[in-house]
């Protein structure tokens, strides 16, 4: 009798390999036709394909003048049919901050805002007062987001700045190197990168 090598039997005395999801991993990999040339990249793309679980950056996502930049993550997204450019992405911040010269860029009047009671403290470590929340419907890449930005009367290098909430909400991973946001959306991995223009 011929023993198969263990290497082929990966599931062999795995504690956690139950026979229910060997059978199922069978079953799956039955299902896919698969060249003898394949790769074993090849293979993990084929069955992994649809169901993105894992967002990475690499060399290849270097914006083509390479590393040697400082510059903080812009994007641009669209909203109310407009393009908006200079949205800061901002891991420090608590907040999404919309400028009350954006707001009114937009169309909004301050009884537009709703009720926001608190005081923040701004990037200069000065008091500022909220003048009120707004909701703003802001596509990005292909996903359309509704997002609650605090509205301030501040002057800024941004035209919006997508903070904490935003941030975590989507499981976006943003990379200042890589000058580009990376979120999953149905399944794939979308990516946004910085594209220069001008304030709105």
């Amino acid at each position: 009798m011929i023993e198969t090598p263990t290497a082929a039997r990966p599931w062999r005395g795995h504690p956690l390999m139950r026979s229910t999801h060997k059978d199922a991993l069978i079953r799956a990999l039955s299902q896919i036709k698969v060249e003898t040339t394949t790769t074993s990249e090849g293979l993990i793309h084929m069955v992994t394909t649809g169901r993105a679980t894992c967002i990475e950056f690499s060399n290849d996502d270097l914006p083509s003048d390479g590393s040697g930049h400082t510059r903080p993550l812009y994007i641009s997204v669209s909203s109310s049919g407009r393009r908006v450019p200079y949205v800061l992405l901002d891991n420090s911040s608590a907040l999404n901050v919309c400028p009350l010269a954006t707001a009114i860029a937009f169309g909004y009047a301050p009884s537009n805002f709703g009720p926001f009671t608190q005081t923040v403290r701004a990037y200069d470590n000065t008091k500022r007062e909220v003048m009120g929340t707004s909701e703003i419907e802001l596509l990005i890449g292909p996903t359309t987001f509704i997002t609650v930005f605090q509205v301030l009367r501040i002057h800024t290098s941004f035209n919006l700045l997508l903070g904490w909430p935003w941030i975590h909400t989507i499981g976006a991973i943003f990379s200042s190197l890589h000058q580009k946001v990376k979120f999953i959306h149905d399944g794939q991995i979308v990516t946004v990168q910085f594209v220069g223009d001008v304030f709105i």
